[in-house]
């Protein structure tokens, strides 16, 4: 390969290079726009939203509370688990009150995974053991922790769904558009008819 080709190997890479900054950019910049989407549209769809988000709040904040009651009632005392046991009941209960003060997808998200984590934790105490750990769901509570996180997980994964699915149908906003009024009266008057 000649010094000529090579030069021309790496003017392209460069071009590639900013083609994919500059890719990147729009995504970042598209992930930040998904994670800041909160209730939008119409009153009857944010209320329902809301509605949705307070219940997945409930869900999540007595979650915490069951692993709470269960650390104080001797849960403590197993090591590794027993921290956890007090983690999980003070982040659940932090992750629902932003939840619903600041009801944004992103926290919608974590809060889902956090569940699902909290399922999968459970589930594989039970069949393999954690930590050194075997857990049955004969165990108090056990079932009652099931079945709100199960419940909290598929109705956070919905809403946040919902918020998703809003966002895209309002469009892609421009610089020009920051207050979002053309994007939200173009989505309001239909599409054009010809």
């Amino acid at each position: 390969m000649s010094t000529i080709d090579a030069s021309r190997d790496s003017g392209r890479s460069g071009v590639q290079s900013a083609g994919a900054r500059s890719s990147h950019s729009r995504n970042g910049r598209r992930i930040l726009r998904y994670a800041s989407v909160g209730p939008s549209g119409p009153a009857a769809r944010r209320v329902g939203i809301t509605i949705g988000l307070v219940i997945g709040s409930a869900l999540l904040a007595a979650s915490g509370a069951i692993h709470l009651q269960l650390w104080s009632m001797g849960y403590r005392t197993i090591p590794t688990i027993g921290p956890l046991f007090l983690v999980q009941g003070i982040a659940g209960a932090l992750l629902a009150v932003l939840l619903v003060l600041l009801r944004r997808l992103l926290l919608v998200v974590m809060a889902t995974g956090f569940m699902i984590a909290t399922i999968g934790g459970l589930l594989l105490s039970i069949n393999v053991g954690l930590f050194g750990f075997m857990d049955t769901l004969a165990a108090p509570y056990a079932g009652l922790s099931l079945g709100v996180e199960v419940a909290g997980a598929v109705l956070l994964a919905v809403v946040g769904v919902a918020l998703v699915r809003g966002q895209s149908s309002l469009g892609p906003r421009t610089s020009a558009d920051s207050s979002g009024r053309s994007a939200l009266s173009s989505h309001l008057s239909g599409p054009s008819r010809r």
